[in-house]
This record gives structure tokens, sequence and C-alpha cells, in this order.
């Protein structure tokens, strides 16, 4: 039975789901958007989503330069950086999205990514969609 297992397996096996979750995450915060299925990209958010927020969580730790931070402020760093680095096993993926994009959305509580849809794909008429991290929130002009 799959009771409250929630994901969706992608046709894959477990070492493999891993392994194409951690690339595209890797690609997602290296270039900041993706190309990719329908399927695949619902997949991707949702664990994009639980990425960023593991980030999001440190607040202003994120804002400081790390070589001024004391230690139980390094620890809790270093402890966020080794959960995500399960997940995004790309280093420099991870320190990407630690210093660019998770101190953009502080003020932002979710809702870090966005699906817009790009019609089928040519050769087999697999839905495609864009997959992006959105922008900051700009602050209102006067």
């Amino acid at each position: 039975m799959r009771h409250r297992n929630a994901k969706n397996k992608l046709g894959r096996t477990s070492a493999h789901y891993s392994a194409t979750i951690s690339n595209m995450l890797g690609a997602l915060f290296t270039h900041g958007r993706l190309q990719t299925t329908e399927g695949k990209a619902r997949e991707l958010r949702r664990v994009a989503e639980r990425t960023v927020t593991k980030a999001v969580r440190l607040g202003d730790i994120l804002t400081r330069d790390w070589t001024t931070l004391g230690a139980a402020e390094r620890a809790r760093l270093i402890h966020a950086l080794r959960i995500v680095k399960r997940t995004v096993r790309d280093r420099e993926a991870t320190l990407r999205m630690f210093r660019e994009w998770a101190p953009r959305y502080l003020g932002r509580s979710g809702g870090y990514t966005s699906m817009f849809k790009l019609g089928k794909r040519r050769g087999d008429n697999a839905p495609m969609v864009l997959l992006e991290l959105v922008p900051a929130d700009k602050p209102e002009s006067p």
C-alpha cells in the first residue's frame, strides 16, 4: 500500500529518482530556471520549495559576512548547509543557493518557484514547462 507516500517516483528506482532530483536541483539553483517535463517539474518544485525554506529559516545570518559569525551562528549555518547538501549534491549550486537565492526570499513565506507551460515536446508529445525561481519582491517606489 502507498499510504502517506506522497512523492511521484517518476517511474524510476529510488537511486535513479534521487540522482534525477539532485541534478535538476543543482541546475535550477545554478541557472535560476529549468526546462523539463511537467511531471518532473511538479516533483522538483515540491523538493525545491522545501530546500529553499531550510535556508531561509536562518534569517539574518544569510545577509551577514560568513567570516564574522559567532560560534552558534556558524554551527546553525553549517548544519543547514549539510542538510541541504543531502538533497543537492552539487557544492557550487548549494553555496549559490545560500549566498544568492535564499537572502532574496527572507521576507517571503513560500512560493519560491513558478511554472510556465511551454506546449508539447516534438518527439514524444510530452507536456513541457519552464520552472524558475521567482524574482525577489521589489520594494515599492515612492
